[in-house]
């Protein structure tokens, strides 16, 4: 069972479902839908998003045998066939489990499924791959904003939706683009490069401050002023970082890969917390329980490793 955890990568759970609770909660003004059928389609990004990582060790698992031996596959630990089934039946589950929320949202996590399929299986490359995992980041994203509301934006103009997504997208595919870097599929390490796409990283986080709520008529200083104490830190740290003097190393490279895949989270906290307004409290939970994600991913993380 450790094994297929790791094989799952379980300590990004967090993650993916984060998105998804930061669009409902984004989409909804700060209040939680009444109706339990949004569930749903937390399971369903859990699948798609599990599914995804097994697959995608079961398409490497001759590269990590070279490379990366004590992964699950190439340590023997999980059988190839085995994680090839238990990758196929999460990624079918997922779409079949937000169709229990609507038929739309089924097919919404139908197409996501589909791209996290191609991103296994032919994502490769230095524009294809970071451009699929953008898709997939902010069309997990989307699952929340865009249905929340029941069907499929029934009150709402899709434009609203676009910006976030837009926005999570661009920073999902710079550090994609950076993670290239550290795996040397990128040579231009020593050039001005990495320095650029972190710099634009922190730059795509700090907007989350200035996006315009989802209903204009609901505007509160209170929700603006939360999610900029969450994501002006984060990315001004990160902007410092990128500043550093000298010619980038692995190392750094590798520093910088972790303080952007841990900045995940606050963008998704940082979403919800613009819809907060007092004395509604429902997007407070949602903002603390996507941040207690750091404790449970790090508590994750000793027993079923990201890498």
């Amino acid at each position: 069972m450790r094994a297929i955890g790791r094989l799952l990568r379980l300590s990004l759970a967090p993650s993916a479902v984060a998105d998804v609770a930061a669009g409902i909660i984004f989409a909804c003004e700060g209040r939680w839908p009444e109706q339990t059928s949004v569930f749903w389609l937390l399971a369903a990004s859990f699948c798609v998003y599990h599914g995804a990582m097994a697959l995608n060790d079961w398409r490497d698992r001759e590269h990590d045998s070279r490379t990366r031996p004590s992964r699950p596959i190439p340590s023997g630990a999980v059988r190839p066939s085995t994680a090839l089934g238990l990758g196929v039946v999460l990624l079918v589950l997922g779409p079949v489990l937000a169709s229990q929320h609507s038929f739309h949202a089924g097919l919404w996590t139908l197409g996501l499924a589909l791209a996290a399929l191609a991103y296994d299986l032919i994502g490769r490359g230095p524009r294809l791959g970071p451009l699929l995992l953008a898709l997939c980041r902010a069309g997990n994203l989307g699952l929340g904003l865009c249905f929340a509301h029941g069907e499929f934006l029934q009150t709402l103009g899709m434009h609203r939706a676009l910006m976030p997504m837009l926005l999570y997208g661009v920073y999902v595919l710079r550090v994609s683009q950076l993670g290239r870097l550290e795996d040397g599929e990128d040579r231009d390490l020593g050039g001005s490069k990495p320095r650029a796409l972190v710099l634009s990283s922190a730059l795509m986080l700090a907007f989350v401050a200035f996006l315009p709520p989802y209903d204009l008529e609901v505007h509160t200083l209170a929700g603006r002023a939360a999610a900029a104490a969450i994501c002006l830190p984060a990315a001004i740290t990160l902007g410092k970082f990128a500043r550093r003097s000298g010619a980038w190393t692995r190392g750094d490279v590798e520093q910088a890969m972790g303080l952007c895949l841990r900045r995940l989270l606050m963008f998704s906290a940082a979403l919800a917390a613009l819809a907060w307004h007092p004395p509604r409290w429902d997007a407070t939970v949602v903002v603390a329980l996507v941040l207690s994600g750091y404790v449970v991913a790090s508590r994750l993380r000793r027993v079923f490793p990201p890498s």
